[in-house]
């Protein structure tokens, strides 16, 4: 699983994702849209664990 943290403070959890020209697309495990987050908005996005903590 991953996890976008965004500038706002809000986190958004998918499965899988796609770097685009302007911003990242996510999405779950059934490959739908979750959301398209602007890289100007994305402060970072890595894979986290079963209990939620970021691997870094």
């Amino acid at each position: 699983m991953f996890r976008a943290q965004l500038s706002d403070g809000e986190q958004i959890d998918c499965t899988d994702y796609e770097f685009g020209e302007r911003g990242v697309t996510l999405s779950d495990a059934d490959d739908d849209f979750l959301a398209f987050v602007p890289y100007n908005h994305l402060l970072w996005l890595g894979m986290v664990d079963d209990d939620g903590r970021t691997k870094w």
